[in-house]
């Protein structure tokens, strides 16, 4: 069922933006800025995996697609990490963090917790997808992989238009040494097979792009919120507020990314 909810729209006075402190509208675009790109990428992997269609094409289509909003979105959740230390904890003094509210500060520590405070990185699945597939190519030891080709992932699909186009054995190849390499790093598959390590990896970074975009999300609405009241000169919730009413806004399940699009010739 479709869904009618309300926006609050808030104007921020361009005179007060211009009078903050370079750090402070530093902070405050950064977290919007992040905000609006995980709040994309994450509805773009929630829609990805909706079925739009049938059979081992659609199918294989269907997981590529997956495979490369999960992995950006991973790369994504690190790099605002990054921009969090960055601007927050290496601040000096490290004054906003330090008035977030319980919640929010407890976002924080898992946080710190998952990815660490700074270089080196400790090692994660996010980490991994990160530095071997999303942002960069990296070279694979592809061998086992290779190996262990499932039925139908030596496909390679070509179409007229180069948009239509499958690769399907490049990602299996990659992202099959990938999962095995997540899989290994967590010590979650000791003496499995490479199918079974591929699946453990798999869930885990799942699992780890779901708990680092929750708690990423809520570390950015607490440290917006409290540089959305130090930009505006008073709290953004108050009696002015003009809201928008949003109709029909579909629920993500039924919302799916087509695996072929009609580009022309």
């Amino acid at each position: 069922m479709a869904k009618d909810f309300q926006l609050i729209h808030l104007t921020v006075d361009e005179e007060r933006l211009k009078s903050a402190s370079n750090r402070v509208r530093n902070q405050f675009v950064g977290c919007m800025h992040a905000h609006n790109e995980l709040t994309i990428l994450n509805r773009l992997l929630m829609f990805s995996m909706n079925d739009t269609g049938d059979g081992e094409l659609h199918n294989s289509a269907q997981s590529v697609q997956m495979w490369c909003v999960l992995q950006i979105l991973a790369a994504k959740l690190f790099e605002t990490w990054v921009m969090v230390i960055e601007r927050f904890l290496q601040s000096n003094p490290p004054d906003v963090v330090g008035r977030l509210e319980p919640a929010h500060q407890a976002s924080l520590t898992w946080l710190i917790d998952y990815f660490g405070k700074g270089q080196p990185f400790k090692d994660s699945a996010l980490k991994i997808i990160r530095d071997k597939t999303a942002f960069h190519y990296d070279r694979f030891n592809l061998t086992e992989a290779a190996d262990n080709l499932a039925a139908g992932e030596n496909s390679i699909y070509l179409a007229q238009h180069p948009a239509n186009s499958l690769y399907y054995m490049g990602s299996v190849l990659v992202f099959r040494a990938a999962f095995a390499m997540i899989a290994d790093k967590a010590d979650a598959a000791a003496n499995d097979s490479h199918e079974g390590r591929v699946h453990k990896g798999t869930k885990i970074a799942l699992d780890d792009a779901s708990k680092a975009n929750w708690h990423m999300h809520a570390l950015l609405y607490g440290l917006i919120k409290l540089l959305m009241d130090d930009v505006l000169g008073q709290p953004a919730e108050n009696e002015q507020q003009v809201r928008i009413n949003v109709l029909d806004a579909p629920p993500p399940e039924k919302v799916g990314i087509p695996a072929f699009i009609d580009i022309g010739q």
